[in-house]
């Protein structure tokens, strides 16, 4: 018996081999030689068969590392099959020089097409800014006349306020008014007696039936009186009585125990009275002629159109913004009980840079005309013509940035009244509110200027949307007529034109003129980077990814 050791077990072979002659040396060589052999075909099969390593190199080759291997490229059955193995469709795309949009598509995205045209561009430094009270007119203080207890409130936060508007109604809780009240009704009683006793002794002097020197000591003493009510209607205006009232009780001889507190105008400056007449309800300037100033905002913004906008110069200016006080409370003389704001003119305050101090200088010298922003995106709005009245002298020391300031006409863009009656006034314009300011520097001629959101930019390219000029008639329409076209076609079919930016802000980009775009073409003007996305789309061959599952 031959046997064969190997490194797991010894394997017999040829168990026949006990009637075989003993094999010579040279024999035994040949014969390991082959089974050897014979070994290591069997061990690269069996590796063959389990682990397969040609599928994982195949498998590892994708359709984008073989593109000489599309089907557009091979032409055969052999070739197309072999592409189909590895993953590859022809989808038969045709968009690589276009973009095809559904004009319902086109509505949803609410496409602007428009002609391109050159023009001037003016270029202007970018400014945060704000808005802001003007101060000493926006912010007016109510303060209590006399000391007293508030009994009644007649107007609210929020609340619009004409001329003469009643605000408060107090209760006189303040001794020293009460004493120069009845001190004056004193006097105007020895005044009434004195006059009465003169008026007795006139004739008597007169037929020498009493001595004159009587009757000049009366005279004297009507005198001394009148002297002292004068200082007692002075005393009274000082602790906060109107004139109205000081003449109800030199009038009907009556004390005042409430106190009316009314608003009263005289321009645009506030002065508050006590008065319990209505009177007082009538203004030195009517409120309605106050408003009669021209506007120059101009408003994109799609929610104030949605509201009732006040076209008139009519209605109050003045509205109630903070109540101070409560029926009840205990007020002395000069407290505050509420505050009233004027926003029918504001301020725009801008923060300039100190590198941007020479430009802003040289705006408001030369009375150039500022553009300011307000809002974001479809809700912008522009206030044209505004010009820089003064540059502050100090530092903000927490921005480090010199403030300038410019004028804001206001304006009211709705009202509504509540269950009661009371009306309630909207301002477009609001302290606080965030804005933008463009200080112009230089203005470029001729050139092409379209609106950033026209303008899509992949890496160092920059790409416009434009509307094909199409065939020899197409081209002889004009403008209007390929537009009236496209907007009634059911699809747009748009081709990117790559351009040549120059300059972009935060608005507009100007583009080169020697470029593909060209004056008389028609561009979409908004939604570029919309249309980038579906032209990539579309000349991949579908969605993003444009993966399959077999």
């Amino acid at each position: 018996m031959f046997t064969l050791g190997c490194s797991i077990c010894p394997i017999s072979l040829f168990p026949e081999a006990a009637i075989v002659p003993m094999m010579t040396r040279s024999n035994s060589r040949s014969f390991n030689s082959v089974l050897s052999l014979f070994l290591l075909l069997v061990a690269a099969c069996t590796a063959a068969i389990y682990f397969r390593p040609w599928e994982v190199l195949i498998q590892s080759v994708s359709v984008e590392d073989l593109p000489q291997v599309a089907p557009s490229r091979l032409g055969t059955t052999h070739g197309k099959e072999l592409a189909s193995s590895l993953g590859h469709h022809d989808h038969g795309h045709g968009h690589g020089q276009h973009v095809d949009i559904s004009a319902a598509a086109a509505k949803s995205l609410k496409l602007q097409l428009h002609e391109v045209s050159l023009g001037p561009y003016v270029k202007s430094l970018h400014v945060p800014a704000e808005v802001i009270e003007k101060p000493g007119q926006s912010g007016l203080s109510v303060t209590s006349p006399v000391q007293g207890i508030v009994e009644t409130i007649h107007r609210f936060p929020g609340q619009a306020l004409e001329a003469g508007d009643p605000l408060f109604t107090l209760r006189v809780a303040d001794e020293a008014l009460e004493a120069a009240q009845l001190s004056l009704l004193d006097i105007l009683t020895r005044i009434a007696v004195t006059e009465l006793e003169i008026q007795r002794l006139n004739p008597l002097a007169e037929s020498g039936a009493i001595v004159g020197r009587r009757k000049l000591e009366m005279d004297y003493q009507l005198k001394q009186l009148v002297s002292e009510q004068s200082a007692r209607l002075q005393e009274l205006r000082l602790r906060g009585l109107s004139e109205t009232q000081i003449e109800r009780i030199v009038q009907h001889r009556e004390l005042i125990n409430q106190i009316e507190v009314r608003l009263e105008t005289s321009g645009f400056e506030v002065t508050l009275a006590g008065s319990s007449t209505p009177e007082t309800r009538l203004a030195s300037v009517p409120v309605s002629q106050q408003q009669e100033q021209p506007l120059t905002a101009t408003t994109d913004s799609a929610a104030v159109n949605s509201t009732k906008t006040i076209s008139g110069p009519t209605g109050p200016i003045f509205t109630l913004e903070q109540l101070d006080v409560f029926p009840g409370r205990r007020v002395a003389k000069g407290e505050q009980l509420c505050h009233i704001a004027n926003h029918f003119e504001l301020f725009i305050r801008g923060h300039a840079f100190e590198s941007d101090v020479v430009a802003v200088s040289q705006a408001m010298s030369k009375s150039w005309p500022v553009l300011a922003e307000t809002g974001k995106d479809e809700s912008t709005t522009q206030i044209r013509d505004l010009t820089i009245t003064y540059i502050d002298n100090h530092v903000d020391a927490s921005t480090q940035t010199f403030p300038f300031y410019m004028p804001l006409p206001n304006r009211v863009i709705s009202e509504q009244r509540d269950a009661q009656g009371r009306l309630f006034r909207s301002w477009q314009f609001k302290p606080g509110q965030r804005a933008h300011l463009f200080i112009p520097l230089e203005t470029w001629d001729d050139q092409i200027v379209l609106p950033r959101d026209a303008v899509v930019s992949s890496g160092p390219e920059s790409i416009v949307f434009r509307l094909p000029a199409g065939n020899a008639f197409q081209r002889r329409l004009t403008a209007q007529q390929r537009l009236s076209r496209a907007e009634q076609s059911k699809t747009w079919e748009l081709e990117p034109v790559p351009v040549h930016l120059l300059h972009q802000d935060r608005s507009h980009c100007v583009i080169a003129k020697n470029g593909d775009l060209q004056s008389g073409d028609i561009v979409v003007m908004n939604r570029a980077y919309q249309l980038f996305l579906a032209w990539k789309m579309q000349s991949t061959g579908g969605t993003a990814g444009h993966t399959h599952d077999h």
